[in-house]
């Protein structure tokens, strides 16, 4: 593991989300980032953001020259990511009931949405340092979910749907890249 390009990619995505936070809390004349003439505010989170992207995804890579060999099924990593996932559906559906039982008064929705994702964002940090693959279905729900929650706290309630087909496209276009890169998949290929 390359712990310089983990530790680097953390940093990057948790800069990427304060930006984008403080892109949506502030007015638009209040934050300058100037590309030409032009102000561009969005262009840190996105960059910042793939770039944490791609130092996480590659922050296991083996080193060049080394290839590694075919493991048999680790039948211990297969029930500790089973366990794994018990823990964080079931904290998902925990986090649903008190989203439909706490008036939205007391709680804004943009909470419940952060919290949704830090449990899937969670259970793939959790997987990831037991060696075991992340699932992209629970990093896609963690992603939209935090972006989504970030949006609802700003105020801005209509990018809902947008931030899904965002993210869904971005996934579809990275999937290659994830596949060759072999971060995502089954327990067993772990």
């Amino acid at each position: 593991m390359k712990t310089g390009q983990l530790i680097g990619g953390i940093v990057c995505l948790v800069l990427a989300s304060l930006f984008a936070a403080i892109n949506l809390a502030l007015p638009a004349d209040e934050l300058l980032f100037m590309i030409g003439d032009r102000n561009m505010p969005y262009v840190p989170p996105v960059v910042l953001g793939i770039v944490g992207i791609i130092l996480l995804a590659t922050a296991r890579k083996p080193s060049e020259g080394t290839a590694k060999p075919t493991e048999p099924v680790n039948q211990e990593k297969v029930s500790l990511n089973k366990r794994l996932e018990t823990i964080g559906w079931g904290c998902f559906i925990l986090m649903l009931g008190c989203f439909i039982l706490v008036p939205h008064t007391i709680v804004e929705r943009g909470v419940w949405s952060m919290g949704v994702g830090g449990i899937m964002l969670g259970l793939n940090v959790a997987r990831y340092f037991y060696g075991i693959r992340l699932s992209g279905f629970t990093t896609f729900i963690g992603i939209v979910s935090l972006l989504v929650g970030i949006a609802q706290l700003a105020g801005v309630n209509t990018l809902e749907d947008a931030a899904l087909f965002i993210v869904l496209g971005a996934y579809l276009l990275l999937k290659p890249w994830f596949d060759k890169q072999k971060l995502f998949g089954k327990a067993e290929q772990s």
